[in-house]
């Protein structure tokens, strides 16, 4: 239990990125979501010692969903450098050029927006698999009571990700609308509904 304290204490971080900052000038790291991966592997493989039979398909579940977050968050990340090294506020791009830049991002934003909505839907079934299989354990040891514990911390670090992933993507998203309408194309996200539904999501 120490070692798990231990481990809990050292990655549960608070970050604190300022409103004024563009969300796609941070990274994972000042997001928290890196530290909060880092920590949700650390309980996986806490999970992995002391899970009994009838729970054995939950962690591998649980990973799976761990590798949708790291790649959705290196994909976002990615984005971000892109947007850095080819800032869409540059002035002295022509507007249009500026315009183009600014949509095509905001179309990769949106897709990954997509990306982050069907993570939340695979999480929700987890939920509910998870929740089945805790249901049906009965506390009659340590084991039992730690595979509980281990349980709950690592479901509500998958929903502080998930959670954190969509409000990094629709910062990203609002910025780019705000950059779009002011250099005078606020109807962009009209026409990406129309020729991308989940866009609207």
């Amino acid at each position: 239990d120490m070692q798990y304290e231990s481990i809990e204490s050292h990655y549960h971080m608070k970050h604190f990125v300022s409103r004024r900052e563009s969300p796609w000038k941070v990274d994972g790291d000042s997001t928290g979501i890196s530290s909060k991966l880092k920590l949700l592997e650390q309980e996986l493989v806490n999970l992995e010692k002391i899970v009994k039979a009838d729970l054995s398909k939950s962690p591998s579940h649980m990973r799976k969903q761990a590798k949708r977050y790291q790649s959705l968050a290196g994909k976002i990340d990615d984005l971000c450098r892109r947007m850095q090294a080819s800032d869409p506020c540059e002035a002295n791009l022509s507007p249009e050029f500026r315009t183009q830049r600014q949509t095509e991002f905001l179309l990769e934003a949106f897709r990954l927006q997509q990306r982050a909505s069907e993570t939340n839907q695979k999480l929700t079934a987890l939920q509910a698999e998870t929740g089945k299989s805790y249901n049906g354990t009965e506390p009659v040891g340590q084991a039992q009571l730690a595979t509980r514990r281990s349980l709950d911390s690592i479901r509500n670090n998958l929903k502080e990700i998930q959670r954190n992933l969509e409000i990094w993507l629709a910062r990203i998203i609002g910025d780019l609308e705000g950059l779009l309408a002011r250099d005078g194309a606020s109807r962009a996200r009209e026409y990406y509904v129309s020729r991308y539904p989940f866009a609207q999501q």
